[in-house]
């Protein structure tokens, strides 16, 4: 009996250990956005979800030279201030984004004590930042995630264009990262959202029908 409950308890205690050491896994796999700002942010808000950082994004290292990520590829290795990569213009049927979320993924060669910090631009205003960690110079794939919230940006160019844009340079011996395609961002906008076409037929019909409606009041 004392046998049994041992074999029991040891492998309750195993089976927590192994819960531990997943989550910590997986709380070390993720780095979180952080907001540069503070903006409204509407429950009802509608997102649109976005490729970037994706194959065909340009990017830029200053030492590495520029290009375009390849498709299940990523950018050349960045560790200088200045490096980016940039997404196309997505058209989207609104006057004003307010929220973004990120679900991006960077290779991290970083270590001896060296972090990068990036900052996320929309339509080049800094709205969010990621600081990417040292790995002693792991090599593995790391995500970030998070949602932050902002003042209304308008449209440029007829559309919205996301940056990531590095903020350190890393001393010699340092590291990189470099990102991945595959990503994925969250746009959200609601109040300032350009009506549909058939909402706007409605709102049409129902001022003419105001209009009639007024038009039969000064008659009588």
């Amino acid at each position: 009996m004392k046998n049994h409950f041992a074999s029991r308890l040891a492998f309750a205690c195993l089976a927590i250990a192994v819960c531990l050491a997943t989550a910590s896994l997986a709380s070390a796999s993720s780095v979180g956005l952080q907001g540069l700002q503070q903006g409204n942010h509407f429950s009802n808000d509608t997102i649109s979800y976005v490729p970037f950082p994706t194959a065909g994004d340009q990017y830029c290292s200053a030492t590495n030279g520029c290009g375009t990520i390849p498709s299940g590829g990523q950018t050349a290795y960045m560790w200088t201030t200045g490096d980016y990569v940039i997404s196309s213009i997505f058209k989207l049927p609104t006057n004003s984004v307010t929220d973004l979320s990120a679900q991006w993924t960077f290779q991290d060669y970083l270590g001896g004590g060296s972090t990068e910090t990036w900052f996320v631009l929309v339509n080049g205003i800094a709205v969010a930042q990621a600081t990417l960690p040292d790995c002693n110079y792991c090599g593995s794939y790391f995500q970030v995630t998070g949602t932050v919230n902002f003042a209304g940006i308008a449209p440029v160019g007829g559309g919205y264009q996301i940056e990531l844009v590095l903020q350190n340079t890393v001393p010699p011996g340092g590291g990189s990262v470099a990102w991945t395609d595959g990503g994925i961002t969250g746009l959200s906008y609601g109040g300032g959202s350009v009506p549909e076409p058939a909402s706007l037929f409605l709102l049409g019909s129902g001022l003419l029908g105001l209009g009639g409606m007024a038009r039969k009041r000064i008659k009588l």
